[in-house]
């Protein structure tokens, strides 16, 4: 990763954790080759999809809410992609009707701190991302958690920071729904060992976003959050 960017554009282009250090942990699991299309989904600035098309020599379509497919494709052009990762401004909850992909386009599918946004409801994977995936295709998502439920609600010391949408659960929790899919065959799902690193990296950034977390991390203290490792494959 050190040689594909440099600390100062990977902080630069960070929207939260760092999503290459949370990347690293999965991206291998999809036994990725030249050639391959994969869905980078929730792909923000487009950090992890650079890093796939470089790293393995596949064809990225590189899907996100929030940042404009305009903005990620001139930070595509200018690190050199051209044609290899093609972004798209698309909420993925309107698939598969608002843009529909060719049944089984895609080899691959990843997902790194993003998916509590959007997925966090049974049948969700199987009505709006199961069938562009081919059989066999593999499937690696990355999502933010905690290490225990919060049954007596939110801890005091967080309530200031909290946010009514924050979908926050635990490993066992996201198994659970993922083992609900009828199309995807969960291989592993556990913690990410990079979840110190990766916030650690995100708060040392410039961004809004990153010194407004800086107090809520510091009244965390290791205590309460976690990532979520998820992998597996279609067997549709």
């Amino acid at each position: 990763m050190s040689h594909l960017f440099s600390t100062a554009f990977r902080r630069a282009n960070l929207m939260g954790p760092d999503a290459l250090m949370l990347a690293e942990d999965v991206c291998d699991s999809l036994a990725l080759r030249p050639g391959m299309r994969v869905l980078d989904l929730g792909c923000g600035t487009g950090l992890t999809s650079m890093y796939l098309a470089r790293r393995y020599g596949v064809e990225v379509v590189a899907m996100d809410l929030w940042i404009s497919a305009a903005d990620n494709q001139k930070r595509f052009a200018q690190r050199g992609f051209g044609s290899r990762i093609l972004p798209l401004r698309l909420d993925v909850a309107e698939l598969p009707v608002a843009l529909p992909f060719a049944e089984n386009l895609f080899d691959a599918l990843i997902s790194i701190d993003a998916w509590h946004y959007f997925g966090a409801s049974a049948g969700f994977f199987d009505s709006h991302l199961a069938p562009f995936i081919r059989p066999g295709g593999r499937v690696a998502v990355v999502v933010p958690g905690l290490k225990a439920p919060f049954n007596s609600g939110v801890p005091p010391e967080l309530a200031p920071y909290w946010q009514p949408n924050i979908n926050f659960f635990t490993v066992d929790w996201w198994r659970q729904l993922w083992q609900q899919s009828a199309a995807l065959k969960v291989e592993r799902c556990e913690e990410n060992a990079r979840c110190e690193d990766a916030w650690r990296e995100w708060l040392a950034c410039d961004h809004p976003y990153a010194v407004r977390d800086r107090g809520m991390m510091a009244a965390e203290g290791g205590r309460y959050f976690n990532f979520t490792s998820m992998t597996g494959y279609i067997s549709k």
